[in-house]
């Protein structure tokens, strides 16, 4: 099928509503065939000629709604799905139908179930109970019309049964399907829900809530991938500790909550100033660590110095004081125990500490 029809692969929702128009095309070509070979026995009053424009009216509304999603028309409705109009399309097709075909009208009836199928994917109560009526109100008509125009080929007692009967059917049918579309509607709210709350979770496990940048346990497993990929492909890559200056004096004087709003902001600055590729972590407390990938000394040094130029340069206003930073920077050495490469960036960073903070340190190379 996917040879002759196109399905948006970047549209679930669009593939879909193709999908369920082609089925809903399956189920007109099946009708009329059943038209064909009642006009072949004598069961309706059709010619062939007009059995064919019958069958060509069919294929026409189908092409229409086909086209009408395939161009992303139908995105402009309320209802994208035209599921309504649909069913209301097909059910007066039947009605024609119907209305053609001789004494076998009882067994016509049954197909305009088979169209509202389609509804319990999608339509509200009111919504079915007023294709309901539309093809009671439609099947009146079409009584009344064999009345008066081939009143030999009804018998009227038969035909009020039929369409009482239907009464009692297609409402029930209407409520039974909408009830099944809600249950279906408040299961995809429960997915939309569950999926939401998994992505919560996931972020709460890879990323610090205060601050945003990676957790420490998620910033450890992309460093031990990192090491894996620089022993096989000799590839070069920095770590670096970063600590903030005097930050128990930001605490003491302001308090915990200004103290964490400084930290989602240093947090935010030092991201202005990093490629996607890298890693960035809130380590413990005032402490974070970044991985640079592909990077040697000189240039992870330049990045932690433009960092600490910003850091500098930045109104921290809940403080109303400068915030600084001091980093320290290890290139790792193939095959090296990450412990010591992290060791080797932690010691630059307490140089950098007793030289006299705001300063970015190399460890020895």
């Amino acid at each position: 099928m996917q040879k002759w029809f196109k399905f948006p692969k970047d549209d679930p929702a669009q593939a879909l509503r193709l999908r369920h128009t082609l089925m809903a095309a399956a189920s007109y070509i099946t009708i009329i065939g059943f038209v064909m070979y009642c006009g072949q026995v004598g069961l309706s009053r059709l010619s062939l000629t007009a059995t064919w424009a019958l069958a060509g009216l069919a294929l026409m509304i189908i092409a229409l709604f086909y086209l009408a999603i395939s161009s992303g028309w139908n995105k402009h409705l309320r209802d994208p799905s035209m599921t309504l109009v649909q069913i209301v399309a097909s059910s007066a097709w039947l009605l024609l139908v119907l209305y053609y075909t001789e004494q076998i009208r009882g067994a016509v009836l049954i197909l305009f179930l088979n169209s509202f199928i389609f509804g319990i994917l999608r339509l509200r109560t009111a919504q079915f109970l007023g294709a309901a009526l539309f093809v009671l109100a439609g099947y009146g008509v079409v009584i009344a019309l064999l009345a008066k125009y081939h009143p030999q080929s009804i018998d009227i007692r038969i035909e009020v049964l039929q369409w009482v009967l239907l009464a009692m059917a297609l409402p029930w049918f209407a409520v039974i399907g909408a009830y099944i579309s809600n249950v279906r509607s408040a299961l995809r709210q429960k997915n939309r829900d569950l999926e939401k709350a998994l992505g919560t979770i996931e972020r709460l496990a890879s990323h610090d809530e205060l601050t945003g940048a990676y957790s420490r346990r998620f910033f450890l497993d992309a460093l031990r991938r990192e090491k894996t990929r620089s022993d096989r492909e000799h590839r070069a890559f920095c770590l670096a500790m970063l600590d903030l200056d005097s930050f128990k004096a930001v605490n003491d004087k302001h308090g915990h909550m200004v103290g964490d709003d400084v930290l989602r902001e240093f947090a935010e600055a030092v991201q202005l100033e990093l490629r996607g590729s890298d890693y960035f972590a809130r380590y413990g407390g005032e402490e974070f660590a970044l991985l640079l990938v592909d990077t040697d000394l000189p240039y992870a040094s330049a990045v932690l110095e433009r960092i600490r130029r910003r850091i500098e340069t930045n109104s921290f206003s809940h403080v109303g004081r400068k915030v600084t930073v001091s980093s320290g920077i290890a290139q790792y050495r193939l095959h090296e125990d990450l412990s010591g490469t992290l060791g080797r960036a932690d010691r630059a960073l307490y140089s950098a500490k007793a030289a006299g903070r705001n300063r970015v340190e190399q460890a020895a190379p």
